[in-house]
């Protein structure tokens, strides 16, 4: 192993980290996975779980369709990133279907995406995480669009109240954007742009001082579209 690179992981999608909790001088890196199966090929498990390795070391096996894995700890620098159909045997050992490499910096939270493209081929995106101190009594929603689809809208309508408040982020193919948002649950409803047509809904919860960063992943026209979600608390 690379002496410039720890490579621990330190959490799961499961676990809401603090943003406080996190080394000053290291950078962190989240994998989403993106790719639903039947979206590459109509033969192959739905929820197509990939291996991932990183500068030649096999650091995620087995990460299915809608799912999350990280944070990984990493010095500064540019790493190979190979992603590959998982081989439970001999993880990391498939022919990689993406191939690229990401450069991260010190102090840095950052999320690479397996998604599709436009032609319905892999490819990996990268976003930075905005860690940025939330007011109290707020929670920011960062919209990613990961998907095999034109610009998204999500719209986030309270849950629970007698008036409700409704918030809009629109994210252009392969990009993010955030707003800040009164703490509490929402329904968030993903539409592309100028369309009334459904592709995803779900209810979440952005709570107190919370960064929740959302992925729209899957293809628009197969109505494949999720949402990924992750959330990071105490962020002040």
């Amino acid at each position: 192993m690379k002496l410039r690179r720890s490579a621990v992981l330190l959490a799961t999608l499961c676990l809401a980290l603090g943003a406080s909790s996190f080394a000053a001088d290291n950078a962190y890196l989240h994998i989403v996975q993106g790719i639903p199966g039947y979206d590459v090929s109509k033969n192959l498990n739905p929820g197509y779980p990939v291996d991932i390795l990183i500068d030649g070391d096999c650091l995620v096996r087995g990460l299915s369709f809608g799912s999350a894995s990280g944070p990984l700890s990493f010095a500064s620098g540019t790493y190979d990133v190979q992603i590959s159909e998982a081989n439970s045997l001999a993880p990391c050992t498939n022919t990689a279907v993406i191939s690229a490499q990401v450069k991260l910096e010190a102090t840095d939270s950052t999320t690479i995406a397996a998604a599709l493209n436009g032609s319905g081929q892999p490819t990996l995106l990268q976003f930075a995480d905005n860690l940025s101190p939330v007011a109290a009594g707020n929670a920011r929603f960062v919209f990613a669009n990961a998907a095999d689809a034109p610009t998204l809208e999500a719209t986030l309508t309270q849950v629970g109240e007698k008036n409700p408040k409704t918030y809009t982020v629109t994210a252009a193919t392969g990009a993010e954007a955030a707003t800040s948002v009164t703490a509490g649950t929402y329904l968030v409803q993903v539409t592309a742009s100028g369309s009334t047509t459904m592709l995803t809904s779900e209810e979440i919860d952005l709570t107190d001082q919370s960064a929740t960063f959302t992925y729209a992943a899957g293809e628009a026209s197969n109505n494949s579209v999720g949402l990924i979600n992750r959330t990071v608390r105490d962020v002040f």
